[in-house]
């Protein structure tokens, strides 16, 4: 990643140096760009046409209450600060970079977790060749994150105080209504220490493809993803590698009369620790929006199940690997559950109050896949069943609305309730669970 690092800088300097030279006689930038009054916007109106500042500082409150559905508080405050250079010297190059500082304060856990405090660190670095708009090929190396379809496998969360980036490399081709995109990936650790580094003996390879109208009002979205492990545990053998392929399909599209639809399934198969794979999870969202172009009222209903693990001995892995997903709202407000052993359904509604506030309410209801498996949180589980303490898991009413102040100022209010049911009161998990979150970002 240092010598990515290094190529990166050594590029901008090599190319910067000659526009530099040049800078005067550039024409002068855009007024849009001079009308922009943030900091950045100042700079940027100062610098070469080519070179680009931006930022975004975000305080996030959490409270929770009842957390893990134990007695038990906690209230925190997240910070994050994110520094965004972007170099464009020739229509073909690009050079990005962005430096992340986050922080969480007066939080009760100790150590704070990696995924709330990721002190001064170079986040994104990488390096484009061919532009994403006009370019039939691109391919983009070094530090970046990866997002594709809706984020339920792999994201790189905006949501999160510390988001995740991968070392990769990434070709992107378009042809006609097709793309596809391969790439070959590291997960970055969170370091508190410096900045993050690959991790170690992980590898993390794709391919996702895209093919739009096809289907009249639709978009398919064919996927590959292969993930391999070392010195991974086993239900029966000690340890070994892990070698998991899941494939799986998009569909998301338009009806007529204001229906909409998004389906995903996927399958997983391979093995971990020389021991079988044999996983699968599915989603399923239909949604109506009223004839109302100013307030925009939706009402969908959705359906998530992902597969769970009979018997932890029989060295057989069914329980669904959720890779590497964006966690927020994907299984409800609270941010509990995820796509692992998982039966999910909930319906919603939005509406658009006024051209800056949008406002929705969503309830749901979770159930374990297999009851003799357990309940599951980011993908590690957070309760173990023995099977006798039933699958109803509770229900979760959710609220949240996102104000647009300002053109650069976002304020997001979100609060989720859960209800234990049988299985989490028979588990000796009862206390309902509350989670309120208020958040302000300013770009700047």
């Amino acid at each position: 990643m240092k010598n990515t690092i290094r190529i990166c800088l050594g590029l901008l300097f090599l190319f910067g140096a000659t526009h530099w030279g040049v800078a005067a006689d550039n024409p002068p930038k855009p007024d849009a760009v001079k009308a922009d009054k943030t900091p950045t916007g100042y700079a940027n109106s100062e610098l070469p046409r080519w070179l680009k500042l931006s930022g975004e500082g975000r305080e996030r409150v959490e409270t929770l209450d009842g957390v893990s559905c134990l007695p038990g508080t906690n209230s925190y405050l997240l910070q994050r600060l994110r520094v965004n250079l972007n170099a464009t010297p020739r229509s073909w190059l690009t050079l990005s970079f962005q430096m992340q500082d986050s922080h969480s304060f007066f939080t009760n856990v100790s150590p704070v977790p990696s995924t709330q405090k990721d002190p001064f660190d170079l986040r994104v670095g990488y390096v484009q060749l061919g532009s994403v708009e006009a370019s039939p090929v691109v391919l983009r190396f070094g530090r970046q994150g990866l997002t594709f379809g809706e984020g339920k496998l792999l994201a790189d969360s905006d949501w999160s105080n510390v988001g995740r980036s991968f070392d990769a490399a990434r070709l992107t081709i378009h042809y006609r209504k097709l793309r596809v995109d391969a790439f070959s990936a590291m997960s970055d650790k969170i370091n508190i220490n410096g900045f993050a580094d690959p991790t170690s003996g992980e590898h993390f390879d794709g391919l996702y493809g895209s093919l739009d109208r096809v289907i009249p009002n639709a978009t398919l979205q064919p996927y590959l993803l292969w993930k391999m492990e070392h010195h991974v545990k086993g239900e029966v053998v000690k340890s070994g590698n892990l070698d998991e392929k899941t494939i799986g399909l998009r569909w998301v599209g338009k009806l007529p009369l204001g229906l909409d639809y998004n389906m995903e399934s996927a399958m997983q198969r391979g093995t971990q620790a020389t021991e079988p794979i044999s996983a699968w999870a599915t989603h399923l969202v239909m949604g109506f929006t009223l004839p109302n172009a100013q307030h925009l009222p939706r009402f969908y209903t959705e359906f998530n199940r992902g597969s769970g693990d009979g018997n932890s001995k029989d060295g057989t892995h069914n329980t669904f690997d959720i890779l590497f997903p964006s966690a927020h709202d994907k299984f409800g407000l609270a941010d509990m559950f995820c796509w692992a052993n998982i039966v999910h359904a909930r319906a919603g509604f939005q509406y658009r109050a006024r051209t800056n506030l949008t406002l929705g309410v969503a309830d749901n209801s979770f159930w374990l896949a297999n009851q003799h498996d357990g309940l599951y949180s980011s993908g590690k589980i957070l309760i173990a069943s023995n099977g006798k303490e039933g699958k109803y898991i509770g229900q979760e009413p959710d609220a949240q609305a996102r104000w647009n102040v300002a053109s650069h100022t976002q304020i997001d209010l979100a609060a989720g309730h859960i209800f234990a049911g049988e299985f989490l009161q028979k588990s000796k998990h009862g206390t309902d669970f509350n989670n309120v979150v208020i958040g302000i970002t300013q770009r700047f």
